[in-house]
C-alpha cells in the first residue's frame, strides 16, 4: 500500500452508504487525513494540477468525492471502476491475471476493492458507460426542483431577484437586520440562510449559482446553527472560501453534465500555474456529497451528513 493510504488506516469503519451498486460512505471516515495529505504535498498546489483533481473526481459521479479521490490517489489514470463482481455480471468481463486492485472505502465494511477497465477482459463495455459525464449542459427539471425543496426543510430560502450586481451580496445568514433588509421576500420565521439567484438566468445557470452558494453554506463559510452538520469555518478570508465553494460548484456541475458552467469557475487555471490558498477538501467532499443528495428526491425533514 502506499504511503499516501497509510494516513487514512486509522479509519475503522466508513459509515453509511446507499444500497445501490457503487458505495457513497460517510466522509467522516479518514477526513482529517485526506486533509492532512492535501496540506503536505505539493502536488496539487498549483492551479492546474488542482484543476485535474477536481476533473478526475467529477469523472466518476457513481462514487462520492472521497473515494474519488481515493482512486486518484492510486491509479490517476483510471476511467471506469467497478468490483470484480460488477465486471462479471453487468459486463461480462474478467479480471486478467495480477489485476491491480484499487481500494475504497464501502458500507457496511471497511474496505471494498475496485477494478479498472484496463485491468479486466472480455465483452466490449457500453460506450455510455465509459462517458457518464457526456456533456449535455441540460439540467432535469426534477433536479433543481428537489434542491429548492430540500433548501426550504435547511431553513434556507431561495428567492429569484432582478439581476445582481457583481459586488451583491447571493448568500447571506439571517439576523434580524438581514430579515428588515429583505422583509419584501417574504422569509419565514424558521428561515437561517438566503440565497438570491438572477432571475435571468437559465435553468443550468440558476442551478449553479445556488449550488455555489449552497457550498459556501456547507462548507461553513457563514458560521453554523443549532442543526448544523458542517463545521463553523466563517473566519477563513475570501480567497479561500471562494476556493472551496468554486470546487463544489465544478464537481457537482461536472458530475450533473454541465461542462459549460462547471468550466467558467475556473477558467483562469488552463493557461496559469498560480499557486493556490490551502484548503479543506474534507469541506468540498461534504458539501459536494449533501448537495448531490438534495437534489435526489423531496425530504420530509434535515438530513445529517453523510447519508447517502
Amino acid at each position: 500500500m502506499s504511503e499516501q493510504l497509510k494516513l487514512f488506516q486509522a479509519s475503522d469503519s466508513p459509515g453509511p452508504g446507499s444500497p445501490g451498486e457503487e458505495p457513497h460512505p460517510d466522509l467522516d471516515a479518514g477526513t482529517g487525513a485526506l486533509d492532512e495529505l492535501f496540506r503536505l504535498s505539493a502536488r496539487w498546489r498549483g492551479c492546474r494540477e488542482f484543476l485535474d483533481l477536481l476533473e478526475f473526481v467529477a469523472r466518476f459521479p457513481a462514487y462520492s468525492p472521497f473515494n474519488g479521490f481515493l482512486i486518484y490517489l492510486q491509479n490517476p489514470a483510471a476511467t471506469h471502476v467497478a468490483t470484480g463482481r460488477t465486471w462479471s455480471r453487468k459486463y461480462r468481463r474478467r479480471l486478467k491475471p495480477g489485476a491491480r486492485p484499487i481500494l475504497i472505502l464501502a458500507p457496511m465494511s471497511p474496505v471494498l476493492f475496485v477494478f479498472d477497465l484496463k485491468d479486466t477482459e472480455g465483452y466490449p463495455i457500453p460506450e455510455g458507460a465509459l462517458r457518464p459525464l457526456e456533456t449535455r449542459d441540460r439540467l432535469s427539471d426534477r433536479i433543481y426542483d428537489a434542491t429548492l425543496h430540500n433548501c426550504g426543510i435547511q431553513h434556507i430560502a431561495v428567492r429569484e431577484v432582478p439581476p445582481l450586481n457583481t459586488a451583491a451580496e447571493r448568500v447571506v445568514r439571517i439576523t434580524a437586520s438581514v430579515r428588515k433588509k429583505y422583509a419584501g421576500l417574504d422569509l419565514e420565521a424558521s428561515t437561517r440562510y438566503l440565497v438570491l439567484v438572477d432571475a435571468g438566468l437559465s435553468l443550468e445557470e440558476k442551478y449553479a449559482a445556488l449550488v455555489l452558494e449552497l457550498g459556501r453554506i456547507f462548507c461553513g463559510h457563514l458560521g453554523i446553527d443549532s442543526d448544523a452538520w458542517w463545521v463553523d469555518r466563517k473566519d477563513l478570508d475570501l480567497n479561500r472560501t471562494d476556493l472551496e465553494a468554486d470546487a463544489a460548484a465544478f464537481i457537482v456541475c461536472r458530475r450533473r453534465g454541465l461542462a459549460q458552467v462547471s468550466h467558467q469557475r475556473f477558467s483562469d487555471c488552463r493557461g496559469a500555474d498560480r499557486e493556490l490558498p490551502p484548503i479543506s477538501l474534507t469541506a468540498v467532499f461534504q458539501a459536494v456529497s449533501y448537495i448531490e443528495e438534495m437534489g435526489k428526491a423531496l425530504w420530509r425533514k434535515p438530513r445529517k451528513q453523510g447519508r447517502s
